[in-house]
């Protein structure tokens, strides 16, 4: 009887989470901008900022690498230091989401209204890790 009370939940599951398919379709699809059906200037306008960012990525990763290191020596010293590690922590933080903005930022230049309102659906794809 518990098996089939657990098969019927997992089957409801199943039908709730497919029959809003439709407008997730997009949704795994990382950094995927199909769903905003784009323009080929914009398509073009898009790639052009991102390549244009791609040196900033480069040296925001290089940085992240020696910042993750840095953290590492914290946590295996003897001593935790919690200031050190917030800073550090805070910092590459920070890096991340000032390159997160300018990146939305070029983005969001070149959508319409509606594609503005599809992208914000969308937007935690976006976020850099």
């Amino acid at each position: 009887m518990k098996i089939l009370k657990i098969f019927l939940i997992l089957s409801s599951l199943l039908l709730v989470l497919n029959a809003d398919e439709d407008k997730h379709k997009y949704k795994h699809s990382y950094k995927n901008l199909d769903y905003l059906d784009l323009t080929n200037e914009q398509a073009k306008a898009i790639k052009k900022a991102l390549v244009e960012l791609k040196k900033d990525y480069e040296d925001f990763y290089e940085y992240k690498e020696k910042q993750e290191d840095i953290l590492e020596d914290i946590i295996k010293a003897d001593n935790f230091d919690e200031e050190l590690y917030y800073r550090t922590i805070m910092d590459l933080k920070t890096k991340a989401t000032k390159l997160e903005v300018k990146r939305i930022k070029k983005i969001h230049e070149v959508l319409n209204e509606k594609q503005k309102e599809e992208f914000a659906d969308y937007l935690e794809e976006w976020e850099i890790e």
